[in-house]
């Protein structure tokens, strides 16, 4: 059987709940060793290159300015994998107490299954597009003026530093760019959020669906975007559901690659034709397209759920 109907035990002896939040206390530790990590990198890259250091106390973000593309990707690598790489695989080796390969139900991928994942999740983007836009003009009221203004005064910081990680300058820049933004978070980030974090909510509330959509809730959160948070969402519960049906981490994992990996594209493509399409834009497409690309998406998760119930039913 395939499919994820209990959620895989990943506790190591231990109680649902204790097991939960020891996966909880590793992700909010995964994550500041992450960021503490990529930020050392940084602080050696920017004096290695000549900053000052009146720099790093007066202006800790202007160390960027001294560094190169390929060592600022550096240092984003660097956090990716001491978070979503270190983090799931020490918790399931010490406390688990099993292998990665205790992910998945089944070995290997169905080829059809992944060009009809990729395809799927393209399709998705022009669906979430219009979360997208909705997210990023939001407005609060009076009363919440002071958050509005901290979000939006983190949100333009994060989008100066996504601006630098995805400033290619040549085609070896954008491969190396690829890996950091696609490869590495496809991976790290589906073995975290849905392997380890899915499985443990799924094993201690009794419900997928409860499990889904707060992994991916936790998952948009940790991202320190609350104008990206809803569409981050939304693309957390895609993935999965993905994992939920098949039981296979991999298929999450294909999907998420493909997604960041089209959006590296379309920057990479953006800055060598002025004419490309921004992808976020529910304006760059025809409403025709938006609407099958939309239906495309929903056929496909409809497809992908199916196929895996009918395994199911034949094996049992």
């Amino acid at each position: 059987m395939a499919r994820i109907d209990k959620g895989i035990d990943l506790t190591g002896g231990r109680t649902e709940l204790s097991s939960f939040l020891i996966v909880l206390g590793f992700v909010m530790i995964g994550f500041f060793v992450g960021q503490f990590v990529g930020a050392i990198a940084a602080i050696v890259f920017a004096l290695i290159n000549g900053a000052p250091a009146e720099v790093l106390t007066e202006n800790p973000n202007a160390l960027y300015d001294y560094l190169g593309l390929g060592e600022v990707l550096t240092t984003q690598a660097s956090y990716t994998l001491f978070f979503t790489f270190i983090t799931p695989y020490v918790y399931i080796r010490a406390i688990a107490r099993k292998n990665l390969n205790a992910l998945s139900n089944e070995s290997g991928v169905q080829l059809p299954l992944v060009l009809a994942t990729v395809v799927g999740t393209f399709c998705f983007l022009f669906l979430n597009a219009y979360f997208i836009e909705w997210n990023a003009n939001i407005k609060f009221p009076e009363f919440m003026s002071g958050f509005e203004d901290w979000a939006r005064d983190l949100e333009d910081q994060l989008a100066e530093s996504t601006e630098k990680f995805t400033n290619f300058q040549n085609f070896t820049q954008f491969l190396f760019g690829f890996v950091v933004i696609a490869i590495l978070p496809g991976i790290g980030e589906e073995l975290l959020f849905r392997g380890v974090l899915q499985n443990s909510l799924h094993r201690w509330t009794k419900n997928a669906h409860v499990a889904i959509w707060v992994s991916a809730f936790i998952f948009g959160a940790i991202h320190l975007q609350f104008y990206g948070l809803v569409p981050r969402m939304l693309l957390g519960a895609v993935f999965g559901y993905l994992y939920f049906w098949s039981g296979n981490i991999w298929y999450p994992i294909i999907s998420h690659i493909a997604n960041n990996g089209f959006a590296v594209i379309a920057v990479y493509y953006s800055q060598v034709d002025d004419t490309a399409p921004n992808l976020d834009d529910t304006e760059a497409f025809p409403i025709g397209l938006q609407i099958g690309g939309s239906l495309i998406f929903f056929a496909f998760m409809f497809f992908f759920r199916n196929h895996y119930i009918k395994q199911k039913e034949t094996i049992e």
